[in-house]
């Protein structure tokens, strides 16, 4: 499989956050002290259009011959109950190509990709397929610093467009993409509190620090750590093994965007344990994604390869789930 065009799509408007809410200690924990807004009048899914008719253009594919539209995201996406993956497919164009929602939080990307990925696998008759994402994390419903101890979040909106290797132009080879789950964690983002029966139904904010701390607290975040870079491990060796390579021919590596503590104080040296020497991590100022992470990240990391190198991506996600990509750059 090879990544054929992809887009990242970041509004120009970029904010802080608001006086007395974090400290300087808290802005040095997350890494970043300003995050990228979208103004009022754009919603997540008339976003990730944009990311969409962009990886179109670059990769000359007509719409219509696109077998499926993928669109993954982490929050409201401007109505209660509709398809954003049918509305995002239409306005791109793709009128015939299946529309496909996918809602894994910071994962969501990973597992569209890995749909589009199984897609083409099974279905001989599509050439492409497209993954999408968009994500406004605006109040009253979120606050984009403080709803999340673990991340700061921008708006976005990503486009992958996947296809077969030798059909085409090729911007990224997508040699592995892997994953594994423990879903024993899933109570992490819920804690001890009640079901609700309507959106918001505990409040607005959202507030995911209660039911962190809470996890924290009983010992389980300890355990999940213990038990979780040992699967980390497996899954990263799964993905070399796919790949046909050795942890030392990957020449660059992109971790999830989450605080700079998680990056630094746990992904780097769970890594660093497994591959040794001294790859070279890609840095961001956009702080998390959410469900854009991992195909914001394809972005970045093709730019930090030379012709025929490889690089690694990891992505993660709260319940959980681990995923692991190796993609390599064309020889030119």
């Amino acid at each position: 499989m090879s990544i054929k065009a992809a887009t990242l799509w970041l509004p120009p408007g970029k904010e802080g956050p608001a006086d007395g809410e974090l400290t300087s200690a808290d802005i040095e924990r997350i890494g970043v002290s300003e995050l990228h807004v979208a103004p009022d009048d754009i919603a997540p899914p008339q976003m990730a259009v944009l990311a969409a008719k962009s990886t179109l253009e670059k990769s000359g594919i007509e719409p219509n011959s696109i077998g499926c539209l993928v669109h993954s995201f982490s929050y409201h996406q401007g109505f209660d109950m509709w398809s954003p993956a049918h509305y995002v497919a239409y306005q791109a164009g793709i009128t015939d190509g299946l529309p496909l929602n996918v809602q894994q939080l910071c994962n969501g990307g990973a597992v569209a990709l890995q749909i589009a990925a199984k897609w083409l696998v099974s279905t001989p008759s599509t050439s492409t397929v497209l993954v999408t994402s968009g994500d406004r994390f605006c109040g009253p419903g979120f606050d984009r610093w403080s709803s999340d101890d673990d991340a700061a979040y921008s708006d976005s909106a990503t486009a992958v467009l996947l296809g077969r290797t030798g059909e085409g132009d090729d911007f990224l080879h997508l040699r592995a993409l892997e994953m594994v789950t423990d879903s024993e964690w899933e109570v992490q983002l819920r804690g001890s509190a009640e079901f609700t029966s309507v959106p918001l139904g505990h409040g607005t904010p959202i507030d995911l620090r209660p039911a962190n701390k809470e996890f924290r607290e009983s010992g389980a975040a300890a355990r999940m750590v213990k038990l979780g870079v040992p699967k980390l491990h497996d899954l990263i060796r799964r993905a070399l093994r796919t790949a046909g390579i050795e942890p030392e021919d990957l020449s660059s590596i992109a971790l999830p965007r989450l605080t700079r503590t998680m990056r630094e104080g746990m992904f780097k040296p769970a890594i660093s344990e497994l591959i040794g020497g001294d790859p070279r991590y890609i840095e961001y100022g956009t702080g998390c994604l959410g469900a854009g992470d991992l195909l914001a990240n394809l972005v970045d990391i093709e730019d930090s390869l030379n012709p025929g190198e490889y690089g690694m991506l990891i992505q993660g996600t709260g319940g959980y789930t681990f995923t692991c990509a190796v993609v390599q750059a064309p020889e030119k």
